[in-house]
């Protein structure tokens, strides 16, 4: 068992509420034991959360749940709310490519326009079906190892999640059309149909690591926390 899965159960805990805010949660040693991983891997998962804020670790306290560690969880919230629906959750790549990003984006990401960033497009799907798709503009420098190959095999976001101590993020809404071709080709509807957009900003202390934009179809409803 890797790291990363260790820390992804921790946080299927703490997000279904079997570790609630402020509860001291299993040592290393006891979670070692249960998941039959070395304690080492226990404790590097543990390490990633505490930096990213969702657990607290004290010297001879223990460990505790933050008191608000669902700001921390949105990044993996797109398959725990399809799951927790009882759908079938599902990942689609599509293109990527080392481009120059916008004018707009590359002011976000605090990067010259001459400067490249791993461009990628991806469709989320629901039971088999686009439940939305996402393009996003991401600095390799602070996320060495997402590449094209690792891509195909997993979205950006759980990449990132499991690899990038991302510590805060900005998010806006808004709705647009499906003019861009990859959008109504993913979501399977008219270019002129109005559709939800989902932009999120990610960081790391103070460097800009990703920004995503997902879109939605207009009849979409969304249901949990951010």
């Amino acid at each position: 068992m890797t790291w990363q899965s260790v820390q992804d159960i921790v946080l299927s805990r703490i997000q279904d509420g079997t570790w609630p805010e402020g509860e001291l949660i299993p040592t290393e040693c006891d979670l070692a034991v249960e998941l039959g991983c070395a304690r080492a891997t226990v404790n590097r998962a543990m390490q990633a959360l505490a930096e990213t804020g969702v657990i607290e670790r004290r010297r001879k306290v223990g460990t505790r749940v933050a008191d608000h560690p669902r700001v921390q969880l949105v990044r993996s919230l797109l398959r725990r709310e399809l799951e927790a629906a009882g759908h079938v959750y599902g990942y689609r790549y599509l293109s990527s490519a080392e481009v120059t990003p916008p004018a707009d984006v590359a002011r976000n990401m605090l990067v010259r326009n001459s400067e490249t960033l791993l461009f990628n497009r991806g469709v989320f799907l629901s039971d088999g079906a686009p439940y939305c798709c996402e393009e996003r503009w991401t600095n390799t420098y602070a996320a060495p190892g997402l590449n094209a190959e690792t891509l195909a095999k997993t979205s950006a976001c759980e990449w990132l999640l499991g690899h990038v101590p991302l510590n805060r993020a900005t998010i806006s809404i808004g709705v647009c059309s499906a003019e861009a071709e990859f959008i109504g080709a993913a979501l399977g509807i008219a270019a002129d149909e109005p559709v939800l957009q989902l932009e999120r900003l990610e960081w790391l202390n103070n460097m800009p690591v990703s920004l995503s934009r997902r879109y939605f179809p207009s009849s979409h409803r969304f249901e949990g926390e951010m």
